[in-house]
């Protein structure tokens, strides 16, 4: 009887709505001797506009994914830090300096025990990427070695895994789009150190024949765009296992062209085919899972052309998948 009369109590009630509360991703000013996380870095800059390549605008790439990434949900119980931009200044006359500020940036981060995420800006974001990780190995190879009683004398290998349609390697006696690889592997060449290098999804037309002997000529390892096939997992499983059995740590750098332009409208306006949103991330959880990575660089996003935001929330997508294994 009391369950009935409280029915026709509340028959016509409004129901209120139930409130969820969703957490969203806190970013906090980088500060010197924070607790370790990670560590977001922008890189202003443009060069990817050289050589035909690429639409002036990328350096608003950082800006751009930094208005998404705060609004999302947080994949990781580490702290998110923010330590700004580094941009060309009045004084610098070419990105060796900006590139030069990004190394110290980058390797006081990982001395102190963070997960860099560097946002860009074109592919030259990389170069800085790459040496700040490996002066940082070669340090705590040599830390190490002093104190261990059995010191292990060779240099650590710090391996690149990088989702691309081009192999990033032209070679150039000044930094040009499309060199940031080449650099890096003259980097290492001068430390006396190995280069070991995976292009995933590289595109066939996107390069020429010249490109992919000096690929082979300088030891690289690659998988083409139709090659990154869910049916062809097994294959890229084994490729990746075998590369990455094969270094101590890795830089992870993602260019956006490596997907279509049907879903990354920012990066690649007229490619048509490109590696599946499903397989890349896959390959990224497959990568994160071994515990080596230890820098990530997002490359190429161009807001002009973004539309929706459509490829700075595919970054933002990206970036939550690569964190969530930190």
């Amino acid at each position: 009887m009391l369950v009935d009369q409280l029915k026709k109590l509340f028959k016509n009630e409004p129901q209120k709505p139930m409130l969820y509360h969703r957490k969203h991703t806190l970013i906090s000013p980088y500060t010197q001797q924070c607790q370790p996380g990670v560590m977001l870095v922008g890189v202003i800059s443009d060069l990817n506009v050289d050589w035909g390549r690429g639409r002036q605008g990328a350096k608003e790439g950082p800006a751009s994914i930094r208005r998404i990434l705060p609004r999302t949900h947080p994949q990781t119980a580490l702290p998110f830090y923010d330590a700004g931009d580094i941009e060309q200044t009045a004084d610098d006359h070419s990105f060796a300096a900006v590139s030069h500020r990004q190394h110290q940036v980058l390797l006081r981060g990982l001395r102190e025990g963070h997960f860099p995420v560097v946002l860009g800006g074109g592919h030259e974001i990389s170069i800085a990427s790459y040496q700040a990780l490996s002066d940082f190995s070669a340090e705590t190879q040599l830390s190490s070695t002093i104190t261990d009683t059995q010191p292990t004398l060779t240099a650590p290998r710090v391996g690149v895994i990088n989702f691309d349609a081009h192999f990033e390697l032209r070679p150039s006696l000044s930094l040009r789009a499309g060199s940031a690889f080449h650099a890096a592997w003259c980097y290492s060449k001068q430390q006396q150190r190995d280069f070991d290098f995976l292009g995933l999804g590289i595109c066939d037309h996107a390069n020429s024949q010249a490109m992919f002997k000096l690929a082979q000529d300088l030891g690289c390892q690659w998988l083409l765009d139709n090659q990154m096939t869910a049916r062809n997992k097994k294959q890229i499983q084994a490729q990746l296992d075998n590369f990455i059995d094969n270094v101590d740590c890795i830089q992870l750098s993602i260019d956006l062209d490596v997907f279509s332009s049907s879903i990354a409208p920012g990066a690649n306006m007229t490619r048509m085919h490109g590696v599946s949103l499903s397989m890349v991330e896959w390959a990224i959880k497959h990568i994160m899972a071994t515990g080596k990575v230890k820098i990530v660089d997002i490359a190429e996003l161009n807001p002009e052309y973004d539309y929706d935001n459509q490829t700075a929330k595919l970054a933002t997508k990206l970036i939550q998948t690569i964190v969530h294994f930190v």
